[in-house]
């Protein structure tokens, strides 16, 4: 299964999407891009692909993504800062906490 990405500009501020679709069915991880600072802030997967790590594949995409252009992380969303960034500290570099 393959990472998708999708953004669109408006101004300053950039909304985007990383995805997987199986089967039809949708796993997704929407941030906003503001200058440096990358706001991942929602994380969905279809209660039918649950359970076979597509979330955890998005936001790796996400941080990998984040790391190659300069951004630091705001890890709005429960998933990535409850879940994801307990399980793989290594990206706590450029995550913001508070």
């Amino acid at each position: 299964m393959q990472v998708e990405h999708r953004v669109a500009s408006s101004g300053n501020q950039s909304n985007g999407e990383f995805f997987i679709i199986v089967n039809g069915k949708k796993a997704l991880l929407d941030y906003t891009l503001n200058g440096e600072k990358m706001d991942l802030f929602h994380t969905f997967t279809d209660p039918e692909l649950r359970g076979q790590g597509l979330a955890e594949q998005l936001c790796t995409a996400a941080f990998e993504f984040a790391r190659k252009n300069g951004f630091r992380i705001i890890p709005t969303c429960e998933y990535v800062r409850d879940s994801f960034l307990k399980k793989h500290p290594e990206w706590n570099s450029i995550a913001e906490h508070w």
